[in-house]
């Protein structure tokens, strides 16, 4: 990935925790606001949108930032809590905008327990494109901005990574299992920092997405993953083998939150031999080019 960008700021508008003290909305969801300075001019990706869009409008006016400046909406994977709010989001900007997702973004995605019940996507396609949504659905790797990646399909190769369990349905009509991948990931190439890796939930798994991530760029190391690892309920035993994976594939930083997990906090805390950080509604972070 020869070309990178100048600068990139990552600001929290939704996470399950707010942060002591804070006048901002959480909620159980994810949605960061990407702000890239590429060659001269600044582009805007809203990463996810979070279960409701009402919280996002109102903390992104309390942290100074205007969603009418939205270049484009990355959804990283179908569920609810990652795209719940597109349609109000897409109401109070007012404007076309390309919404960049893979192409299984309206396909049924079912949980049987405690009751059977869809947690995909709430909206359908004609609605959202009525409000000025511009789909760009593809399963492959695709350049939004020079500098910046979505992995797409995330090939999955660590056999302790498996995803949640859900279910589909195939053509003829059956229940599957799901396997989730649809989750996409954003790769952004900071010039001589290195690649920072946003992340919705993981399902793909994240040690998969890094050596996916590096595979795509021809990078050796990540600088930094922010988003959410989908630890919650994980097993100890996988926990250790995510923190020691993330290690050897020469992950620098961690910025993690929505669906990591208390557990998972704990061990990475006292084990990850880099720098973790537990994120928040309102967290922010820069990565500028030295």
């Amino acid at each position: 990935m020869k070309d990178g960008v100048d600068s990139v700021k990552i600001t929290i508008l939704a996470d399950d925790y707010a942060g002591y003290g804070s006048n901002l909305i959480g909620q159980h969801g994810f949605s960061a606001f990407i702000e890239v300075a590429v060659k001269d001019s600044v582009k805007n990706i809203l990463f996810d949108t979070g279960q409701y869009g009402k919280p996002i409008i109102f903390n992104s006016k309390k942290l100074g930032i205007n969603l009418a400046n939205i270049d484009y909406i990355v959804l990283s994977h179908r569920h609810y809590d990652h795209t719940g709010g597109l349609l109000r989001i897409l109401k109070h900007i007012r404007k076309k905008v390309y919404i960049v997702a893979h192409s299984l973004l309206f396909k049924p995605n079912l949980i049987k327990k405690p009751y059977l019940r869809d947690a995909g996507m709430p909206f359908k396609k004609d609605v959202l494109e009525k409000y000025g949504a511009k789909f760009v659905l593809t399963k492959d790797p695709l350049e939004l901005v020079e500098g910046v990646l979505i992995t797409g399909e995330v090939p999955r190769r660590a056999e302790f990574e498996k995803p949640i369990e859900t279910f589909t349905l195939d053509d003829s009509g059956k229940l599957v299992p799901d396997m989730l991948m649809d989750d996409i990931s954003l790769i952004i190439n900071v010039k001589n920092e290195g690649l920072v890796l946003v992340t919705g939930c993981s399902h793909a798994g994240i040690v998969n997405i890094v050596k996916y991530a590096k595979e795509l760029t021809k990078e050796t190391s990540i600088n930094a993953i922010i988003g959410g690892l989908h630890l919650v309920d994980a097993s100890e035993e996988r926990i250790e083998k995510t923190i020691r994976g993330l290690y050897e594939e020469n992950v620098k930083t961690v910025h993690a939150g929505h669906c990591t997990g208390f557990k998972a906090h704990i061990m990475f805390s006292r084990n990850y031999k880099g720098t973790y950080n537990i994120i928040y509604t309102g967290y922010t972070t820069v990565f500028t080019r030295k």
